[in-house]
């Protein structure tokens, strides 16, 4: 989540859910438990961040209907603890944790779902990540003995800068860790709902894909706002349609209603149903041009859609360019057309206003092509190699390499 303001309106791209063999619907009679998992201890548990979530979670929770659990594991300096949030009544303290615990460790995410499950069992289950992220990138600290997804500072740390008592940014969960720990939960979710900036990549995705159906996040960095959760625990967490999170994401940040939430800050949002993502590798891998990086070379990506340029701002993360956008121009047309047929497939909701805002600081934004798939990839780089010193992720060529979607989607075969 990022601090905002600034200035756009509205164009809506939607893609519908495509067939393969259709999931079953969500019956409105089974059990249904939703875990918001709000890792705080960092900047975003410094003022009203999660008090305001809270409220507007009360205030959706007066249309729960019966078997709609919604529960919120909570960890913003304070001991950690799990509500759960009941139709009517104020949230109900479920359970504690010793202040000690780290909520961007693996291990404490397992345990918080194992815990979240036995209170309350259910036919599905859903995840909501609430915190400061980064997509795919490896974690500058994974030192869960304190105490990439979310920042912990652990006890001691500076919460308003986001470091740990040694100076270090926070505590972070790597995307690989992150799918392990709920892989070993023993829960399959019906959906992860990243409400956290940068996690709608093809790399993180891909990643999460055996764990859970779908995928909605924003390939952005979103408002610090975040979700309005009144109206996604009324019509959109517990929907029979994952893809509604987004829809509803992206109609509440447009909404003349909710102008003083999101001013003209602008949003690029997607649903991936992750059952088509092994076929998006295997028609990656088919159709990347050999000679694409020979040599170590870069490919000349000027024009193409991107939601994060490469810069000192925000410590070297790497450009995030459009899925749609770099294959159009990384590719023959007929081998585009096979890319971008699964990439549809597997894209059943995208939602994008005209431009949004990029920050971090002064007005600036940047456009967004109508035809783009609102899930970002990344392209190697030779700038990632000769700036590593510069980056504190290191070489993020290299770091590319860990990916399974480097692996699968046949990067590794073609010379980089």
């Amino acid at each position: 989540m990022l601090w905002t303001c600034c200035g756009i309106l509205l164009l809506l791209t939607f893609a519908a859910c495509q067939d393969k063999e259709e999931l079953p619907e969500v019956s409105g009679t089974d059990k249904h438990t939703v875990l918001l998992y709000v890792a705080a201890e960092n900047s975003l548990g410094v003022g009203e961040n999660w008090r305001r979530d809270s409220l507007e979670i009360q205030e959706g929770a007066q249309s729960l209907k019966p078997g709609q659990q919604l529960l919120a594991f909570v960890d913003d300096g304070k001991v950690p603890r799990l509500y759960l949030f009941p139709k009517g009544q104020a949230p109900k303290l479920e359970q504690t944790w010793p202040e000690g615990l780290c909520s961007s460790d693996p291990a404490t995410l397992k345990r918080v779902l194992q815990t979240a499950v036995a209170a309350y069992p259910a036919d599905d289950y859903a995840l909501v990540m609430w915190s400061h992220a980064d997509g795919w990138l490896p974690s500058t600290n994974k030192d869960y003995s304190l105490l990439s997804f979310g920042i912990d500072v652990g006890s001691g740390g500076d919460l308003d800068d986001d470091k740990d008592k040694m100076g270090r940014i926070g505590a972070q969960m790597d995307i690989t860790d992150m799918a392990e720990a709920i892989a070993e939960s023993g829960v399959k979710l019906r959906y992860i709902f990243f409400d956290a900036c940068l996690m709608q990549s093809l790399e993180v995705a891909y990643a999460l894909r055996h764990v859970a159906d779908y995928i909605i996040a924003s390939p952005i960095s979103i408002p610090a706002r975040g979700a309005y959760y009144t109206h996604q625990v009324a019509e959109g967490l517990f929907s029979k349609s994952p893809a509604d999170i987004a829809r509803i994401y992206y109609e509440d940040i447009i909404s003349p209603d909710l102008y003083s939430h999101y001013t003209d800050f602008g949003i690029v949002v997607s649903a991936i149903e992750t059952r088509w993502l092994e076929d998006l590798a295997a028609v990656t891998a088919d159709v990347l041009p050999a000679s694409l990086l020979a040599g170590g070379s870069s490919p000349n990506m000027s024009g193409v859609q991107i939601y994060k340029a490469y810069a000192q701002n925000y410590f070297y993360r790497p450009h995030g360019y459009d899925a749609a956008s770099a294959m159009r121009h990384l590719l023959a047309e007929a081998d585009y057309l096979r890319f971008r047929s699964v990439l549809d497939k597997a894209v059943c909701y995208k939602g994008a206003t005209p431009s949004f805002w990029i920050g971090p600081w002064g007005w600036d934004f940047c456009d967004v092509e109508a035809d783009c798939a609102a899930v970002s990839m990344f392209i190697p780089q030779q700038v990632y190699t000769e700036n590593a010193e510069n980056c504190v992720y290191g070489d993020l060529n290299e770091a590319f390499k860990e990916t399974e979607w480097y692996q699968d989607a046949g990067w590794k075969n073609i010379g980089w």
